[in-house]
């Protein structure tokens, strides 16, 4: 009974804040860092779990993985289809690698940071240091781009080649994230009591297109707008249930699934309408999801928090400043190209709840709890290093 109350509690929080977040009110400086970012659902998830309420404890955070599975696989498809590669092909080549470049950066310079302070400060095995290092390089290496839909026409008008480069590279830098994120899969205790890794590979490999193929025939015919809607529900729920049964990541292989779709199927506009009229409730609950698990029970927390935010900080800086120098056809950006990357949008939290489904644990909790701490501290850092950065590119 509890599970279905949780449930009811959990959407209606999702969808009344829906009608009232994202919206231009007039409120203090302070306020609006987290109204119009959505931030005040992971207090409120905070306090719905353990820590305070408990109405969404343990017990039910555990009925409800289904539901996160669900929300993850629609997130992993909705960022699949932003990846249509005849629209792609209409940017020049060098944005491209740009992207390429400022992601790879700072996911290197994260991972060596994050693994560095856990070999020297830790006694962890060395699988854990690996799968921490590498889950929170790419949380990090990810960009949002609330920050920049934020900003005011006047602004955008004066720097419109820098915004237009910033809105590029924060919707491509996450295709490397993502992919080199499900890697730590092979590191899953679950992952091993039926096949091995290899095996996996091969079942989900095998999953992924035998689903891909099925979405394709069911597509074939045009549907009336109603079927449409449940042909798409039934694909997410489908596709999310199959990689819970493998033990793998739904984020990642719904976002492959996206990403076929989007490619191979005439009926792409309609299905992202689908998948982008529930994209701001979805948010949302992912919110609410991590907030149910955040713990600050420590001032280590706090502390460590900082450390990554700052240590991001740094790997988007030098990543930026690459991309103008060493890009001869970039050198007429402004070398803090990276402090207009610094919002961690939604494929950010998207990965941490998916690393929080997987890999259940006290360290994943603190793990995520230290992202969680960074985000609200990239919060009001983010929108300040922007406009620096867009003063000295005018």
């Amino acid at each position: 009974m509890k599970i279905f109350f949780g449930l009811l509690i959990i959407i209606f929080l999702a969808f009344s804040g829906y009608h009232l977040t994202f919206r231009r009110f007039r409120l203090p400086l302070f306020a609006r860092l987290f109204y119009l970012t959505g931030t005040e659902f992971l207090f409120l998830g905070l306090l719905l779990g353990p820590q305070f309420l408990n109405i969404l404890d343990r017990e039910t955070n555990k009925g409800l993985e289904p539901l996160s599975a669900l929300l993850l696989g629609w997130i992993g498809m909705l960022f699949g289809f932003q990846f249509e590669i005849a629209k792609l092909r209409r940017f020049p080549f060098e944005f491209l690698g740009a992207a390429f470049m400022e992601g790879l950066i700072t996911f290197g310079w994260i991972l060596f940071g994050i693994y560095g302070v856990l070999s020297a400060f830790s006694n962890m095995p060395e699988h854990i240091k690996i799968v921490l290092s590498v889950t929170l390089a790419a949380v990090g290496a990810s960009t949002g781009q609330t920050g920049l839909a934020l900003l005011s026409p006047n602004t955008v008008a004066r720097s419109p080649g820098v915004i237009k480069l910033l809105t590029y590279i924060s919707s491509i830098d996450g295709l490397i994230a993502l992919p080199i994120f499900g890697m730590v899969f092979l590191f899953c205790p679950q992952f091993f009591k039926t096949f091995s890794w290899v095996g996996q590979l091969k079942w989900g490999l095998s999953a992924s297109l035998g689903l891909v193929l099925l979405y394709i025939l069911f597509l074939t015919r045009r549907r009336k707008e109603k079927e449409l809607i449940l042909v798409v529900i039934g694909m997410a729920v489908l596709t999310s249930g199959t990689a819970s049964v493998l033990h793998f990541s739904p984020l990642l292989i719904n976002f492959f699934v996206g990403f076929c779709l989007v490619n191979l199927s005439s009926e792409k506009e309609r299905i992202f309408d689908i998948l982008i009229s529930v994209e701001k409730p979805a948010y949302l609950l992912l919110l609410v999801f991590l907030g149910v698990n955040w713990r600050l029970d420590s001032p280590w927390i706090l502390l460590m928090g900082a450390g990554y935010c700052l240590c991001r900080l740094l790997g988007k800086f030098f990543g930026g400043f690459a991309i103008t120098r060493l890009n001869p056809e970039m050198n007429h950006y402004p070398p803090q190209l990276g402090f207009g990357l610094l919002d961690m949008g939604g494929l950010s939290l998207a990965i941490l709840l998916d690393f929080q489904q997987g890999f259940p644990g006290h360290i994943t909790g603190n793990a995520v709890s230290v992202v969680l701490t960074a985000v609200i501290c990239n919060n009001f850092i983010n929108f300040c290093f922007l406009d620096r950065l867009l003063k000295k590119g005018e």
